[in-house]
């Protein structure tokens, strides 16, 4: 335990330096200008009003500077943490930070917590920028939880820390009284392998892990568990990374409210609107004491509002009143939100806000009996022991088999800090403490199959009711091919369609690939499958953005994402792009075989994959996809998109730079003297240029739907024409040479 401190406290340090570094250089880089067209800044805003909310925070509502307009577009959103900034502060040192609890068109309100800075109470009509910050808080809780740790151990002696760090050996299930036999399941619609986890659950004395593959109703399991812990009598603590995946639990667990006590922490900003009447301020408006609170409040907001008119003097005086009032109010807050928390069943919170800095801090330690994690595969390990210090038995559900949480630092990530509690712990105990779903309700079982076989021991199989379902059995889509195949694979190799040489290497993208993908996405949306059931996604964010520059505009609700941001998620058709392209064969981080997984068991009736096979199949597990999808699914060469490839207008981010190749003096002049032919021969007449651009790319369609090899256009065309007869080969895929003298130059086509 105590080498598992130490190292990962420095690769905790790592990894806040990295992060802090990377948005310094954003914020050094970039201008205000840059910022706010980034929407990471909201500039020139005013004070509006100042009044105290919960816990004695106080809310501060800014409006634009001038009254009555809207805020500038901005990337702000609930629960975001923003820097309050003097406008006037050329070095942006912040007056305090705090949580964005609303932002409207033209209002956007900040709590901030009552050890602020006093002076900005007093408005004396300042402008102000609110950057967008990067959060210690997590580092810190993370920091003071490895502390926790160690002092725990050191006090006394604690089984599960000894058995979680190798010391000790599980409990046998078969020691425990498996309550499985007289189990009466609160969700009758369980499969076998879930009504399995749930009493290997029940009947383990430490821990558990649930094991649940993509789309095996691994929430819907430990929903279960957890009402069968709350009609055991147990207090019972469950987490999970992020705020969608609690909301996600509470969803599921309001639904048998009678049955079970639900309170659900976490500032009421980043909770989704219909489950904010359970957050925990909620429930506390709902208590006996809450009337003397809420006037405590207004005495304080009459205190502030007293003090701007006074003098200095008055002011200081009635700063040390407000102090002693909001202490008391303090105190009043404290008591009723222990009351509201022993009052409950289940206590729902992020791992973070299970920290010592949160409201469990007014609970007894191991008030819990149980310590539920959820997608603990996606969290470090440090954060799950936020939670796991709480009691004395835990159940842990993920799958260590996708994505693990995102490290900014390599050097981090390569010392461990990427290894997740629910890997090691697999290693450590192995199968002794583990029990995997195995029914999937989202798959086509093609779809399911290549993953289920390379990964999950060919354990998985679909349910009868997605078994065979495919995207022509949704209501108001054509049958078709395109709608009447589970597995597309569109194949680039050979084709000349290379990712793009970019100056910025951080990202790739891959302009052929994105045409074909804008093509088959059409062709389903033509079909009547809804752009909202439709998800394209690629793992690089570059290649996300040029999708998006094409395909938003045309189509607002398809979802157009990068793999790690899709994580969790799932759409009736995946339409996926891998990019890579290449003499080298070089794959980069598409060898992360997770991100694959990730990516291949999002779609439940329709999966297109677009790539180069000659390329990615360079890496053995990508290959295997390859060969599966070649052998299980329906195969198209990219030339077979020509026709359509012909007639797109390509489009670009402004922000991509391409590597220019040196050429010799020599070619420069040879360019330049054929730059010039074309150009003298180009026609002024938009109208003419269009017509003879449609004739050249219809002569060259007849040719490739022909059966002849080769095709010779005559001596006649002009320099420009012979530019686009260049230019349309190359989309068509054809191979083309001149031929002849400059006073006898034909073009020869033919078929590769």
């Amino acid at each position: 335990l105590d080498a598992f401190v130490e190292r990962h406290s420095e690769l905790l340090e790592l990894e806040r330096n990295e992060e802090v570094e990377q948005n310094a250089k954003a914020q050094e880089r970039f201008t205000l200008k840059e910022l706010e067209n980034k929407g990471l800044v909201i500039k020139r805003v005013s004070l509006d009003s100042c009044c105290t909310g919960l816990y004695g925070r106080r809310i501060f509502k800014f409006r634009a500077w001038k009254r009555g307009a809207p805020l500038p577009a901005n990337k702000f959103a609930s629960g975001d943490i923003a820097s309050i900034v003097l406008a006037s502060d050329a070095a942006r040192e912040g007056i305090c930070s705090g949580v964005v609890t609303s932002i409207t068109q033209s209002v956007i309100s900040v709590a901030v917590d009552n050890d602020g800075d006093d002076s900005l109470c007093y408005d004396d009509g300042r402008p102000f920028h609110l950057f967008k910050l990067a959060n210690d808080v997590t580092f810190r809780r993370l920091k003071r939880t490895l502390e926790k740790m160690r002092k725990k151990r050191e006090i006394r002696f604690s089984p599960l820390i000894e058995l979680l760090f190798g010391t000790t050996k599980p409990t046998s299930a078969s020691e425990m009284r498996n309550p499985g036999n007289a189990l009466r399941y609160l969700n009758e619609n369980l499969d076998a392998s879930q009504k399995e986890a749930v009493q290997f659950a029940l009947s383990q004395k430490e821990v558990c892990i649930i094991h649940g593959p993509p789309g095996t109703g691994k929430t819907t399991t430990i929903i279960e568990v957890v009402l069968q812990l709350v009609r055991n009598g147990s207090k019972v603590l469950v987490c999970a990374p992020s705020n969608i995946a609690v909301d996600n639990l509470v969803e599921k667990l309001i639904s048998y409210e009678g049955r079970v006590k639900v309170v659900r922490l976490g500032h009421p900003a980043r909770v989704l609107p219909e489950i904010q009447r359970y957050c925990l301020d909620a429930v506390v408006e709902r208590s006996k004491i809450y009337s003397i609170m809420e006037n405590m409040r207004k005495e304080l907001d009459s205190l502030l509002s007293a003090a701007k008119k006074g003098c200095v003097t008055n002011r200081c005086r009635e700063a040390h009143r407000r102090r002693d009032k909001q202490r008391e109010l303090q105190l009043l807050e404290q008591h009723a939100v222990e009351m509201t928390l022993r009052d409950t069943d289940v206590v729902l919170s992020t791992l973070t806000t299970a920290s010592e800095e949160g409201p469990l801090n007014r609970l007894p330690p191991e008030f819990f009996d149980v310590a539920v994690v959820d997608e603990c595969s996606q969290a470090l390990e440090v954060a799950c022991w936020m939670a796991l210090l709480r009691a004395p038995k835990c159940v842990l559900a993920g799958d260590h088999l996708q994505l693990p949480p995102t490290i900014v630092s390599k050097r981090a990530a390569d010392g461990g800090l990427s290894l997740t509690l629910m890997e090691r712990l697999l290693k450590l105990h192995g199968n002794s403490i583990v029990k995997m779903l195995t029914v999937q309700y989202r798959m086509n079982a093609d779809i399911m199959r290549w993953s289920s076989d390379k990964l999950y021991e060919g354990k998985l199989e679909a349910h009868n009711s997605v078994e065979h379902h495919l995207l022509r059995d949704v209501p108001g889509v054509v049958d078709n091919k395109a709608t009447s195949t589970p597995l597309l694979l569109i194949d680039t190799a050979g084709c000349g369609m290379y990712e793009l040489d970019t100056v910025h290497k951080d990202s790739k993208s891959n302009e052929g690939e994105a045409d074909l993908v804008c093509i088959h996405v059409e062709n389903l949306i033509s079909s009547g499958v809804k752009a909202a059931d439709i998800a394209v996604i690629s793992p690089y964010n570059l290649q996300v953005e040029l999708l998006q520059l094409r395909l938003r505009s045309k189509h607002d609700d398809l979802e157009i994402q990068s793999v790690d941001g899709f994580q969790g998620r799932e759409k009736e058709a995946v339409v996926m792009s891998f990019v890579r392209s290449n003499t080298k064969g070089t794959v980069g981080f598409l060898a992360e075989e997770r991100r694959i997984n990730v990516a291949v068991t999002r779609a439940r009736r329709h999966l297109a994959v677009v790539c180069d096979s000659a390329t990615v199949s360079r890496h053995p597990f990508i290959k295997s996809l390859v060969d599966y999808l070649t052998t299980n699914g329906s195969v198209q060469c990219a030339r077979e998109y020509s026709a359509d490839l012909a007639r797109r207008r390509s489009l670009r981010p402004s922000n991509v730079k391409l590597n220019q190749k040196k050429v010799s003096t020599k070619s420069q002049k040879s360019k330049k003297h054929e730059t010039t032919m074309g150009a003298a021969h180009k026609p002024k007449d938009g109208g003419q240029d269009d017509g003879k651009k449609e004739r050249v790319v219809e002569e060259v369609e007849k040719f490739f739907a022909s059966t002849e090899t080769s095709y010779t256009f005559p001596s006649t065309l002009s320099s420009y024409e012979r530019n686009l007869v260049h230019e349309v080969a190359e989309k068509f895929g054809l191979w083309h040479i001149k031929l002849g003298g400059l006073a006898n130059r034909r073009i020869m086509l033919r078929k590769l």
